[in-house]
């Protein structure tokens, strides 16, 4: 779902990155608008689904004969003499989708645009993930209408990862030699003399190797001893958008990018269209930001603070260290399992108080979509306060005998830090009823006398009797044969609003349920809610 403006290149000859997108969001492609530069999109018909072929997330599909999503792509003044196309795409049958284009002075979107030249027809077939690129040639006219025909049947194709880079119209590096940053250099003979032998530095970006390379293969001098490391590391990512690399965008904080670089997004969970957050692209190798390196020689208890999000079921975001910048250690990685939103994490770093250079490197952690967005990055000092026994933080918790309780079965939580997993330990064995976890105990969870599609329920005694018998309930779900189980254990029969009494409530949700086939409200569990329920509310009558 990224736009994204110009990585520069040295010689107008070659290619440069203009825009790129996954279909992250199933409201469309986003449009680029920077400086003369126009990518816009009119979907005419096709939508944003979950792709069934490539497994990359998201895909655009086109499943009519009048699903025909137009692209204009214009380069306005810029002399731009070609735009390059590059796409996955995936089909069962024949679609007979086939890319149109024709030339344009226009700077909208339009989809009844003209598009009467022929490009490239998409015939590969069987579900295979192909991928397909064309270059267009512009024959002076600013920009071009790109179509993706789709034939006259109902067969469905994918497009995914779309990427056009312009030809003819990129400019030269502009940032100093001995420092990292977009393709190519500001001084022309060291930028050819490297990228002589490394075509990388001035075809992709200028990273940490073409700076070595300055001096190694005897372009230039960047000086003895290089750039101090960092004193401290923070990144909010801003408020503006603007498309690229993150290491183009925020060179003072990263040394490199590796993989498809990350970029800022403003949408996902830590992210809105007014607080940037930095997004992870896919592929192998992971895409990743190397900070440049920063001086723990001063810090007694290093930690870092941060938000993330994610895609449930995926793996990564990661943070490896290193004290090398080239050999890392994994510090954190993210669980598969994801309840949404955007959460603050505090990683522990204090194993490295005292080093003199430390990197760190934020990585997606997967080579496929998984929506990962890291946000609010700043490194700060461990400070020993009081937190309550639900919330993450420090050692332990301001409830001494929770604490105490939870610790005695994992000194993690009192020796290192209170995390998530603490918090659940806290609720299910030591009372401490943290809400929004999906273990026995937590408020939130359900009551253990009725039927719901989450696991757990809220009485952490009888939860765990049932889920020593049944460990079903307290991984997927809380179903009939869990509230049977709940029954017969624990004797809660007709509490049916887990309020711990039997009262009117109950025996409104039996009325209201009269007649109706099993359900929470089908207390004896023979199907049908009657007078057997009825019957089992009232001989249990508490309120």
């Amino acid at each position: 779902m990224l736009a994204v403006s110009a990585a520069a290149s040295p010689a107008c000859a070659q290619s440069c990155d203009l825009y790129q997108t996954d279909f992250g969001s199933f409201s469309g492609p986003p449009d680029l608008v920077s400086g003369e530069f126009r990518v816009l999109w009119c979907l005419s018909g096709a939508t944003v689904a979950s792709s069934g072929f490539c497994p990359t997330g998201s895909a655009l599909k086109l499943d009519a004969s009048t699903d025909d999503p137009v692209i204009l792509v214009s380069g306005g003044g810029s002399g731009c003499s070609a735009f390059e196309i590059s796409f996955t795409y995936a089909q069962f049958s024949a679609s007979g989708t086939i890319l149109k284009f024709g030339t344009t002075s226009g700077s909208g979107a339009n989809c009844s645009a003209s598009t009467p030249v022929s490009a490239l027809a998409l015939t590969a077939t069987g579900g295979a993930c192909t991928s397909a690129s064309v270059t267009i040639p512009l024959a002076g006219a600013a920009g071009v209408f790109i179509r993706f025909d789709h034939g006259a049947n109902t067969n469905a194709i994918v497009i995914d990862d779309l990427v056009i880079r312009r030809v003819g119209c990129c400019s030269s590096g502009s940032h100093p030699c001995c420092e990292t940053g977009s393709a190519g250099c500001a001084d022309s003979a060291v930028s050819a003399c490297v990228c002589a032998q490394d075509p990388y530095c001035c075809s992709t970006e200028w990273d940490a190797q073409c700076v070595a390379e300055v001096e190694s293969l005897g372009c230039g001098s960047c000086g003895a001893g290089g750039p101090a490391c960092l004193a401290g590391f923070s990144a909010d990512f801003g408020t503006l958008y603007s498309g690229g690399s993150i290491c183009t965008k925020f060179p003072a904080l990263f040394e490199r990018c590796e993989g498809a670089a990350p970029f800022l997004t403003s949408s996902l969970g830590c992210a809105t269209s007014s607080d940037m957050a930095m997004r992870f692209a896919q592929g192998y190798p992971y895409s990743a930001a190397v900070t440049h390196c920063i001086d723990f020689a001063g810090r007694a208890a290093p930690a870092l603070a941060f938000s993330y999000s994610k895609q449930t079921g995926t793996l990564g975001p990661r943070i490896d260290v290193s004290l090398d910048g080239s050999s890392w250690a994994t510090a954190w990685t993210a669980p598969v399992s994801f309840d949404g939103g955007c959460k603050s994490m505090l990683l522990d770093l204090s194993p490295l108080a005292g080093e003199a250079t430390v990197w760190l490197r934020f990585s997606s952690g997967s080579s496929v979509s998984n929506l990962a967005a890291i946000d609010d990055v700043e490194l700060v000092e461990i400070v020993d306060q009081p937190h309550g026994c639900c919330e993450e933080g420090g050692p332990s918790c301001n409830d001494a005998p929770t604490s105490k309780c939870t610790c005695a079965l994992d000194s993690y939580c009192c020796e290192t830090a209170w995390d998530q997993l603490c918090a659940a330990i806290a609720t299910v064995y030591c009372g401490a009823a943290c809400p929004g976890l999906p273990v026995c105990g937590s408020p939130t969870a359900g009551a253990c006398g009725a039927v719901h599609a989450t696991p757990a329920c809220a009485d952490a005694e009888c939860c765990v009797s049932v889920c020593d018998l049944d460990a079903f309930c307290c991984e997927t779900e809380w179903d009939a044969l869990c509230v049977k189980s709940a029954t017969a254990l624990c004797g809660m029969p007709g509490d049916l609003d887990g309020d711990g009494e039997v009262g009117p409530v109950d025996l409104a949700i039996v009325l209201n349920a009269w007649g109706a086939q099993g359900g929470a409200a089908d207390c004896n569990f023979d199907g049908t809610v009657d007078a057997g329920d009825l019957s089992m509310v009232l001989a249990n009558w508490t309120g």
